[in-house]
């Protein structure tokens, strides 16, 4: 449990350190995540009830247009529709926006979390990387290629996970909490990953690394997911404290299992 105290405590350190040091960055995220919650949500909601209304209307002959209809009830029954819909429809896009839009931020910000985990590392180390555009968009292309694996390979398992549940309901709840964790050392994984792709640790290199030091990021990932749940820092806070947290956890981490002495 020594290891998963310390990526938990690393990443709160980074909270600390990305609001002292690194504050004016959080500006992007914001921006970027009232954009594509308020556009998406808008439009996705729309789309989802206009192939519903048409299905309703090919299925029952009932017209949803805002046409009244000759009968009252008939004018009930269409009033009751349009707004479960309404409120179903949302409600299920503002939950699939939730579990993926983290996704989504990590893939569009690739470019900010590479510069700012090595702006941290620069601050809290003194050392300093030399400027290379073509090692920059490098970095950028593998924070990308790591955050759809993941994403990926975490979605397969919810999905087997889901079936498994389905058939054993009444271990249901165990294969929360173990998803619970899973995302937690997934989430951690991709800010780990531009700490080690510093040390120009190929992917292979940087998955045996990620596994040998499981519950360093599940403890991370366990706190970065606690944050979360308080809305809005899961897209706003959470992400830059993220980057500069990993920093931190990796420097806290023993001889042979931080990524400069790790084999």
């Amino acid at each position: 449990m020594r290891f998963f105290f310390i990526g938990f405590g690393a990443f709160f350190k980074g909270v600390k350190f990305s609001i002292s040091k690194l504050g004016i960055w959080y500006i992007v995220p914001i921006f970027l995540w009232l954009i594509l919650f308020v556009v998406l949500s808008l439009e996705l909601s729309e789309w989802a009830i206009s192939i519903l209304y048409e299905t309703i209307e090919s299925l029952t002959g009932i017209s949803m247009s805002s046409e009244a209809s000759d009968s009252d009830w008939l004018e009930i029954l269409k009033t009751g529709i349009h707004w479960g819909f309404i409120l179903v429809i949302k409600l299920f896009v503002w939950y699939i926006l939730g579990r993926y839009m983290k996704y989504l931020i990590l893939i569009l910000l690739a470019p900010l979390f590479a510069y700012l985990s090595e702006k941290t590392e620069e601050l809290v180390a003194g050392k300093i990387y030399p400027f290379s555009l073509i090692q920059f968009i490098k970095d950028i292309l593998r924070g990308v290629g790591i955050t759809f694996r993941n994403m990926f390979i975490e979605s397969f398992i919810i999905l087997v996970a889901s079936i498994i549940g389905f058939i054993f309901p009444i271990i249901s709840p165990i294969l929360l909490i173990l998803l619970f964790f899973l995302n937690s050392y997934f989430m951690a994984f991709n800010f780990f990953d531009y700490v080690v792709e510093r040390k120009r640790m190929n992917i292979g290199k940087s998955v045996r690394y990620m596994r040998a030091n499981a519950m360093t990021l599940i403890g991370f990932g366990t706190a970065y997911n606690i944050v979360s749940w308080i809305p809005l820092l899961d897209w706003v806070l959470a992400p830059i404290s993220a980057t500069a947290g990993a920093v931190l956890a990796d420097r806290d981490l023993p001889e042979g299992k931080n990524s400069t002495s790790f084999i």
